[in-house]
């Protein structure tokens, strides 16, 4: 982000209620965002919508650091949020932070 001043950052969770392994859904302003905490530990923040036919990705399955779609299959790394068939397709990713052990989005704009 260029001006870190334009960032709208907003509280989403406490860090220590996302499980591990576990895809969470939350609506940051309404906004349909997934988390995903890793096995190394990083928590990650992604548009909650595959980008195929719109399906919510929180109720998909995680399979270590892949992600399944749960409409069709489509498969997503949650490091890179790549479509494992096309990598050039991607999540689109949002800036997080965690702070006084809450978990807040920057809503401004994701990162494709």
């Amino acid at each position: 982000m260029d001006d870190p001043a334009a960032c709208v950052w907003v509280r989403v969770m406490k860090a220590t209620d996302l499980r591990d392994g576990a895809p969470t859904a939350v609506f940051p302003k309404g906004l349909p965002v997934l988390l995903i905490r890793g096995g190394d530990g990083e928590v990650r923040a992604f548009a909650n919508r595959c980008p195929h036919m719109g399906c919510p990705l929180s109720r998909g399955s995680l399979d270590g650091h892949i992600l399944r779609c749960p409409c069709h299959d489509w498969r997503f790394d949650t490091g890179t949020g790549a479509f494992l068939d096309a990598p050039e397709i991607r999540l689109p990713r949002y800036e997080l932070k965690t702070s006084d052990g809450d978990i807040h989005i920057n809503i401004t704009k994701a990162a494709a």
